[in-house]
């Protein structure tokens, strides 16, 4: 088995590795259902948990599109900006409700996704942009916060790994769910 250290450096080194797809990376034809599926399916494979895992169906762009998260296709066929929006959505799915997703596309996303310039692709490639700049920001709170995880066991009676990857992890949760409880209340703000 693995230590904390050789896990959490493997989790850096895969976390280095995430790459979220620029702009200039997506094809400005449209796409079939189907082209667009496997596209994204390939572009973001690194956040696969699971290797046979799809990031996407034709089931979950259906929903996106009868909730109003996602504009229709233009005679089955997918553009550019539909690419765009459906990564952003695979990212926000998984923090926030249908509901928010909407409220928070509403801000800026909408406005600028059949204006037919570059705008959206702006947008986007400027949210990809944050994240790269966060990357090392990330890794370096990660090791800090594996530390500050052995100095908080050290006063635990049951020392031991299991012990400190627990409350590494509970430290990790606890924060994405206070950070989810402040983009929601904002949400509900607006």
């Amino acid at each position: 088995m693995k230590t904390n250290k050789e896990i959490i450096n493997d989790m850096i080194k895969h976390f280095e590795g995430l790459d979220v797809v620029k702009s200039e990376d997506i094809p400005d034809i449209s796409l079939y259902m189907d082209q667009m599926t496997s596209f994204i399916d390939e572009k973001l494979e690194s956040f696969k948990r699971e290797e046979d895992d799809k990031l996407l169906t034709k089931t979950m762009i259906n929903n996106y599109t009868k909730n109003k998260l996602l504009p229709p296709s233009d005679k089955k066929k997918y553009t550019k900006n539909h690419v765009m929006l459906l990564i952003l959505i695979y990212f926000y799915k998984n923090v926030l409700s249908f509901a928010d997703i909407k409220r928070l596309c509403d801000l800026s996303i909408y406005n600028e996704f059949d204006k037919g310039d570059e705008s959206l692709s702006q947008l986007y490639d400027m949210l990809v942009s944050i994240e790269d700049d966060k990357r090392s920001e990330i890794v370096d709170d990660l090791k800090k916060r594996l530390e500050y995880a052995k100095k908080r066991v050290n006063g635990f009676d049951k020392k031991d790994e299991n012990v400190e990857l627990f409350t590494f992890l509970s430290d990790i949760v606890l924060e994405v769910y206070f950070k989810q409880h402040l983009i929601e209340y904002i949400l509900n703000k607006i």
